[in-house]
């Protein structure tokens, strides 16, 4: 898992955005064709369907790529991108509902 966390990282698949008018960062990963962006909570959490069932329900593994690559990562090599609440509405937030729902 930490070869494919690795290629995640080189990738720039993980990043932290920031919401100005809130104040809020979150951290997000994007998936394999860059179609949709999975949520994560550090050390806790990814919406995507490989910690849904391997973590979550299984109990097979205790996290997935994705929270395994931010783990790896320090939190100045991840690329940061500040956007408006109203970006966010209309560029993000969309693919992150789209990483729920597949």
């Amino acid at each position: 898992m930490e070869r494919a966390a690795q290629k995640l990282l080189s990738e720039r698949r993980v990043v932290k955005v920031h919401v100005r008018e809130l104040g809020l960062t979150l951290y997000l990963a994007y998936g394999a064709k860059f179609d949709k962006l999975y949520l994560l909570i550090p050390g806790r959490f990814c919406s995507c369907f490989s910690f849904f069932f391997s973590a979550f329900l299984r109990r097979t593994a205790s996290q997935c790529v994705h929270l395994a690559a931010l783990s790896l990562a320090k939190d100045a090599q991840l690329p940061a991108v500040e956007v408006s609440l109203e970006d966010f509405r209309n560029k993000i937030f969309p693919l992150i509902f789209r990483g729920l729902l597949s």
